[in-house]
């Protein structure tokens, strides 16, 4: 029977592995965590992802999962509030945006791949390097606590993230498209009478906040790469006041009344990028492994679950056919497939931080005229269908298979 090994057991490597399994394909998923669990995970769904959800049969388990439905978008520029937006019609009333417990859908994906007997999973391995023979990726061998081990494939997934492994030990050439930022990420307690995600943009910094599926406020704190050296000496009350000047009057207010009791937040360091090609033969890349996203609109879950529809419309049939010359024919279908949807989110993630960031002259005075024209409901309408890229996506994706 054909063998796929899917390295990392993140959206697309979840996701993609119950669809091969599903498809009769022995399949073998593996994590280099015990479990699911992490202190940052993507959480926001889009319409584009809950889509693919429902694709995949999977709206029941879904609904099980902790979520929080965001009906509503707020924009604020220098602490004013420039403009908020409901959001629904189209999608947004079938496949409504919503945050989610990322843990708890990986493992109702896993779950759902188990039920299948071509499935395994092995939790607590890391791929040291990949096995080659005549000039293809036959398998990877792997570290765990017990020992070392080789796993041969007819073919290796690298879906482990934007510290992947396999395009490391695959020599993918990288191509940076973002600046390098920091991001702190934190929870606090919900603001009474808090009605949806708000977006703050200022000289220097993106502080974006969300209910999460705890019923807590998510935030993150989106500045250029560096910036935080100058606050890591400082107190957590330090950098929470800080933070504060930044926000509208009414968040600033509860940041500094939960000063005191905020946990220390978790710096990220994110920069978006993507490989120049997205296989070799014998491997692929899939999810942030290929193109690392922006934390600019939360694209990262949503985009790795499209690229698992496409990768499967065309690996299924190929792997089941076992000719060599039609998998490596399917691996180049679906770069081709998927480019112009992450270049295009790609490119929307870097306009803001363009924006935000910049402190040259005509800045401020862009900033200004920018967000006059985003508080005219009729200018977001004549921007709305290149702006609709980011819940909905670019292009089509069908589950065919």
């Amino acid at each position: 029977m054909t063998h796929v090994v899917v390295v990392g057991a993140g959206p697309a490597g979840a996701a993609l592995s119950y669809l091969l399994a599903s498809r009769g394909l022995e399949v073998t998923l593996l994590e280099r965590q015990t479990d699911s669990a992490r202190e940052f995970r993507g959480e926001v769904l889009m319409p584009s992802g809950v889509e693919v959800i429902d694709q995949l049969g999977l709206s029941g388990p879904l609904a099980e999962v902790p979520q929080c439905i965001q009906t509503s978008i707020s924009m604020y520029l220098n602490q004013q509030h420039v403009f908020t937006q409901e959001l629904s019609g189209g999608l947004f009333e079938t496949h409504p945006a919503r945050a989610i417990s990322q843990p708890a859908l990986l493992e109702m994906l896993i779950d759902h791949a188990a039920a299948h007997p071509t499935f395994r999973i092995e939790r607590g391995v890391s791929v040291i390097q990949l096995i080659k023979k005549n000039g293809r990726v036959a398998g990877v061998r792997t570290r765990s606590r017990e020992n070392e081990r080789e796993w041969s494939a007819d073919l290796v997934i690298g879906a482990d993230g934007r510290g992947s492994m396999i395009r490391k030990r695959g020599e993918f050439e990288r191509r940076r498209t973002s600046v390098p930022l920091d991001i702190l990420w934190f929870k606090f307690p919900l603001l009474e009478g808090w009605s949806g995600p708000r977006a703050y943009m200022g000289r220097g910094h993106f502080f974006l906040a969300y209910q999460n599926s705890e019923g807590l406020l998510q935030a993150a704190w989106i500045i250029r790469k560096g910036s935080y050296g100058q606050l890591k000496s400082r107190t957590v009350k330090e950098w929470v006041m800080k933070m504060a000047e930044h926000v509208s009057p009414d968040l600033s207010e509860l940041l500094l009344d939960h000063a005191d009791s905020v946990e220390k937040p978790i710096l990220l360091s994110a920069e978006a990028d993507h490989v120049k090609n997205w296989s070799i033969p014998g491997a692929l890349l899939l999810g942030d492994a290929a193109h690392s996203m922006s934390p600019v609109g939360g694209q990262g879950v949503n985009i790795a679950l499209r690229d698992t529809v496409v990768a499967a419309n065309h690996l299924i049939p190929a792997l089941h056919s076992k000719a060599p010359e039609a998998l490596e024919k399917a691996l180049k279908a679906i770069e081709k497939e998927r480019r112009k949807e992450v270049r295009t989110i790609q490119r929307l993630q870097a306009l803001p931080p363009l924006l935000g960031f910049s402190h040259a002259w005509w800045s401020e005075p862009l900033r200004s005229v920018a967000s006059t024209f985003l508080a005219h409901p009729q200018f977001r309408m004549l921007i709305g269908p290149r702006m609709r890229a980011v819940p909905f996506g670019v292009t089509k994706v069908k589950l065919t298979v």
